[in-house]
């Protein structure tokens, strides 16, 4: 809570009713005799309790009145969604002297051990995250390093030199998560594109070579687009929204899958040419998978880049009607 005028808080209140009486009462023929809350928009008429009104702030004339019930419900509407931030008036930004009753010892040593347990509980919720993700990528790498080396070998590497492996083993789901970020396919498909640009016709532009309105769209426009809106297949951590969350998943996935899907890939294509050396095909069967996989990335885009860039609205008539309930 906020307090001003720590002279007051630490004083016993006055009673209820001579503190919401005391300089409330406007004097006779004052203008702003004719009072209105400015929260339920009732005044003296309907609220003939004078002993309910304030002025708790600089603001003149009929809006400097309050109910205190209302602006009390007020505040706690507005502490709720920011307990951090005074609560000042929406007029003249003036905050409120807002007196709360002393505290004795042991109601204040409890609030302080309830504010020291809010800070201290999201450090260490924190740490036993992290502490989780660290034993799950030790896992996870320790699996890997058996998948890959076989287990007799694994096996004897992780008893050899155990603490160079605790902090070996999580760099490699490391590794696979930011292998996913490096985009091949978009130069890929840059080039492409850079090869077969199509602008904006001669007949369309005007004196200074802008487009003139109603001009048709160029590669520009459609380039401008992608960028602003770009693909997260292969962002990992790029894009969480709710749209984004089953891309976002599925690169996951692959990546994490990526040192089995080699292995199988490279006992099935590459077993015969990499009999003596298995990590080899291995190896062979994981470039396999991500080339073959960013190909199809690129078909893909591309296919949907030119159905979007041919594209066509037709007119709202009988004939076009029927032609679409056909199709």
């Amino acid at each position: 809570m906020y307090r001003r005028n720590r002279s007051n808080a630490q004083s016993p209140l006055p009673h209820r009713r001579r503190r919401l009486r005391s300089g409330l009462e406007p004097p006779a023929g004052d203008p702003d005799d004719d009072r209105m809350c400015w929260i339920c928009l009732t005044g003296d008429e309907e609220q003939p309790r004078r002993s309910d009104w304030l002025h708790p702030c600089r603001c003149r004339g009929t809006n400097k009145w309050v109910h205190e019930s209302c602006l009390s419900r007020w505040i706690d509407e507005k502490q709720l969604l920011a307990p951090d931030v005074p609560v000042t008036c929406t007029q003249c930004r003036t905050e409120y002297i807002i007196v709360m009753p002393p505290l004795c010892r042991f109601d204040a040593l409890l609030e302080r051990l309830d504010k020291s347990y809010e800070r201290l509980c999201p450090s260490v919720l924190m740490g036993i995250l992290a502490a989780t993700v660290y034993f799950s990528a030790v896992t996870y790498g320790a699996l890997t390093l058996l998948e890959l080396a076989g287990y007799e070998t694994g096996m004897r590497l992780l008893q050899e030199d155990p603490t160079l492996l605790m902090i070996l083993l999580p760099s490699v789901p490391t590794l696979l998560l930011l292998g996913r970020m490096v985009r091949w396919d978009d130069a890929v498909i840059r080039w492409l594109r850079r090869h077969h640009r199509l602008g904006v016709p001669a007949d369309h532009l005007d004196a200074s070579g802008e487009p003139l309105p109603g001009a048709p769209l160029d590669d520009e426009y459609f380039d401008q687009l992608e960028r602003d809106h770009p693909d997260s297949d292969g962002q990992v951590g790029g894009a969480f929204g709710s749209e984004h969350l089953g891309r976002a998943s599925s690169s996951f996935c692959i990546a994490l899958g990526l040192p089995t899907v080699a292995v199988i890939l490279g006992q099935c294509l590459f077993a015969r040419i990499c009999e003596e050396n298995k990590l080899l095909g291995i190896l062979l069967g994981g470039v396999t998978f991500v080339a073959a996989k960013g190909l199809a990335s690129v078909y893909l885009r591309q296919s949907q880049y030119q159905r979007k860039r041919h594209r066509f609205v037709m007119d709202y008539t009988p004939e076009n009607m029927s032609h679409r309930n056909r199709n």
